[in-house]
C-alpha cells in the first residue's frame, strides 16, 4: 500500500512539472511590481537556480496562493507588535514582516533596523574615505556630501546603541575637513512620515523639497547661486502604486499616490540621457496619460529609470559646473538642483561602463564642483556606487 501511495505521488509531481513546463508562462506579478522567471529564460550551465527559481514563479494558482500566504503572514506577525513608549522618535509600534521589511506607527514601512557589524563598520568607513580620495586627486575641485536620512537609519530599535548614527559617524570621519556635508534631519516619526512614502523607500516630493533646500544652501556658501526656489503649486495623481517595500511582502497593506510640484520660474533646458537629447517630461507625460500598466513601480515609471548618465543644460554660462554621483533618490529633484547650474552632470555608478574615467568628465564639462547624495545603503556598502579615482 505505501508502495502504491509512494508510486501515486512521484507520478502526480511528474504530471505537475510537465504540466509546469509546458502551461503558458506568466510574463509579471502584479502584486509584486516584478517580472517572473520562466522556463525558456533558464540557462543551461549547470547552475540549478534558474530552475527553482522558474518553479516557483510559474506553479499552478501562483497568484491566489502568494497574496493569501503574505496576507495571512502579515496577519499573524501583527499579532505580536512590539510596543515602544519610551522611544526618542515617536514610534509608537514596531513590527519585523520579513527579513528585510518592518512595520512602524500608521503602516509606515521600512528597512529593518541596522545592527553593528565590525565588518560592515569597516566598509563603512572605507566608503567614506573613497571620497576623500576623489578629494586629494582633484583638490580645486569643492566637494560635498549630503545624506538622503531615513528613520530606519537612524533611530534604536532595539534599546541600546545608535546603530546608523555609529555607521554615519565611522563614515564621516574619514572624510576630509575640506568636504562639507549635511543631511535630511529627522527629529522623530513626524518627519519621516511628512517626507517619506508609506509603501516605498524614496522620499516623497516634500521629502525630496527638503533635501533641495539642504543641498543647494550648502553648496551656494562657496559659489555665485540663487537661494532655493519656491514651489507654486503641487499635483497628486488618482493612481494608487503599491511601493518597493510593500512589494516585498507581496503588496499587503500600505499603499501610495504620487505627488509632484510645480515650478514656474525653472527657465528653458537640454536634457540628455546617455548622450541623447531627450525631453525631460517623457515619464510624467505617460503616467498623467496612462498611470501605470508595467511590471515596475510607480515612482520609476512618474520620476525615470536610473540612467547611467544624465546631462541637463541650462545655458548659464556665469554658473558653475555641477556633477552629481547619485542614485534613484536624485531622479526626484534632479531638474530644481540643476537649475541653479550651467551644467549638471548626473553619474548612477552602477551601470558604469568599463572604461569609465572619471578624469575625462572633469576635464570635458570643466567640472567646478561634485555632490555625492546615495541612499545609506548605496553610500555605505554597494560595490558598484564605488567612485573609482585611480
Amino acid at each position: 500500500m505505501k508502495n502504491k501511495l509512494f508510486s501515486l505521488t512521484l507520478l502526480l509531481l511528474l504530471i505537475l512539472g510537465i504540466g509546469i513546463l509546458i502551461k503558458p508562462q506568466h510574463e509579471l506579478s502584479d502584486m509584486e511590481k516584478r517580472g517572473l522567471m520562466k522556463v525558456n529564460d533558464i540557462k543551461l550551465d549547470g547552475n540549478i537556480d534558474d530552475l527553482e527559481n522558474a518553479l516557483k514563479d510559474q506553479f499552478y494558482f501562483r497568484n491566489i496562493i502568494s497574496k493569501n500566504y503574505y496576507r495571512i503572514k502579515v496577519a499573524l506577525t501583527k499579532l505580536f507588535k512590539t510596543k515602544l513608549s519610551d522611544n526618542e522618535y515617536g514610534i509608537d509600534s514596531y513590527v519585523v514582516l520579513n527579513d528585510k521589511v518592518s512595520e512602524i506607527n500608521d503602516d509606515y514601512l521600512i528597512y529593518n533596523i541596522l545592527t553593528y557589524d565590525e565588518k560592515y563598520n569597516n566598509t563603512v568607513s572605507s566608503r567614506g574615505y573613497n571620497i576623500t580620495e576623489l578629494v586629494n586627486k582633484f583638490p580645486l575641485i569643492n566637494t560635498y556630501v549630503y545624506f538622503p536620512t531615513r528613520i530606519e537609519e537612524i533611530m534604536d530599535i532595539p534599546a541600546g546603541y545608535n546603530y546608523g548614527r555609529k555607521y554615519r559617524e565611522a563614515f564621516i570621519k574619514q572624510l576630509n575637513p575640506i568636504i562639507k556635508y549635511d543631511e535630511l534631519k529627522i527629529k522623530d516619526f513626524n518627519d519621516h512620515k511628512n517626507w517619506f512614502y508609506k509603501s516605498d523607500n524614496h522620499w516623497n516630493v516634500f521629502g525630496a523639497y527638503e533635501g533641495y533646500k539642504d543641498i543647494i544652501n550648502m553648496i551656494r556658501k562657496d559659489f555665485d547661486i540663487v537661494e532655493p526656489r519656491k514651489y507654486d503649486d503641487s499635483i497628486t495623481y488618482d493612481y494608487e502604486f503599491i511601493g518597493n517595500l510593500s512589494t516585498q511582502i507581496g503588496g499587503i497593506g500600505s499603499k501610495d499616490k504620487i505627488t509632484d510640484l510645480i515650478f514656474n520660474d525653472i527657465n528653458n533646458f537640454d536634457y540628455y540621457i546617455n548622450g541623447e537629447k531627450t525631453d525631460f517630461n517623457k515619464e510624467k507625460k505617460y503616467y498623467q496619460e496612462h498611470g501605470n500598466n508595467t511590471e515596475y513601480y510607480d515612482y520609476g515609471v512618474y520620476f525615470g529609470n536610473n540612467d547611467y548618465f544624465k546631462e541637463f543644460d541650462f545655458h548659464q554660462e556665469d554658473k558653475p559646473n555641477l556633477l552629481i554621483f547619485g542614485d534613484s533618490f536624485l531622479n526626484t529633484n534632479n531638474s530644481w538642483i540643476a537649475s541653479h547650474f550651467n551644467k549638471t552632470i548626473i553619474i548612477d555608478l552602477r551601470d558604469k561602463p568599463d572604461d569609465f574615467n572619471l578624469e575625462n568628465y572633469i576635464n570635458e564639462y570643466k567640472i567646478d564642483a561634485i555632490l555625492v547624495t546615495m541612499a545609506y545603503w548605496d553610500i555605505y556598502e554597494n560595490g558598484y556606487m564605488y567612485i573609482p579615482v585611480n
